[in-house]
């Protein structure tokens, strides 16, 4: 069984690949980071999060509206409103990220107890459990981590590179890599589903620390928005 403290170096690793992966993308080639990031924006998936984000955000400013309300001249009030709900928002979708990273590699176990065997039931064909997972989907428990984590240092390269050194994500940083450590030790032990299952020891402790990283993230960037 591969150590959690092992998975924490190879996220650390994977997310660094994906940060300079895109430095060196935007040096080697010369692009404009805006107009890069630009292109990333306009991607489903980043429409989804910003949509999720957005959505979170306002959400939270109706409800406290509602349950506190003020008069428009109450100019303080009325900031801290945005601030917390610009907060919970990025709260929300780096939450989504992080445990995304870390229970995706959950999904194959899944499919390969559930579904697969199901899917083979009706067709008539003959299922032999060990022989599919070592031919198949033990090759696929690494991949959404990994995806996952390269592609958030890629983003964050693109914004560093258009803001400067952007320390304020720095706890962002640390709760992503530290909860997404949790998908690559399952990754690590893909040796059979039960390994991957067993690599979720202790996940609950490491998600409430990773989930306090993201809030102290979360509440800095979004004094740097409002």
């Amino acid at each position: 069984m591969k150590s959690y403290t092992l998975a924490l170096i190879v996220s650390v690793g994977v997310f660094l690949a994906g940060l300079s992966s895109g430095y060196m993308y935007l040096y080697a080639f010369n692009v404009n980071p805006k107009a890069l990031l630009g292109i990333v924006i306009e991607t489903a998936p980043a429409k989804a999060t910003v949509a999720r984000a957005e959505a979170v955000s306002q959400t939270v400013q109706t409800i406290i509206e509602a349950v506190a309300p003020q008069p428009k001249k109450h100019v303080f009030y009325w900031d801290n409103v945005r601030y917390i709900s610009t907060a919970l928002g990025i709260l929300s979708t780096n939450m989504v990220t992080a445990f995304g990273a870390a229970v995706t590699p959950l999904l194959p176990v899944l499919w390969q107890r559930r579904i697969t065997p199901w899917f083979m039931e009706k067709t008539g064909r003959r299922y032999d459990p060990e022989v599919s997972w070592r031919s198949y989907f033990r090759y696929i428990v690494p991949l959404p981590p990994v995806l996952i984590l390269g592609f958030n240092g890629f983003v964050i390269s693109l914004v560093s590179s258009i803001a400067g050194f952007i320390d304020f994500m720095t706890p962002e940083i640390a709760g992503i890599t530290c909860l997404a450590a949790v998908g690559i030790r399952a990754a690590l032990n893909s040796r059979t589903p039960e390994s991957v299952e067993s690599s979720y020891n202790n996940f609950w402790n490491i998600a409430l620390y990773s989930a306090l990283f993201l809030m102290v993230g979360a509440f800095m960037e979004a004094r740097l928005l409002v």
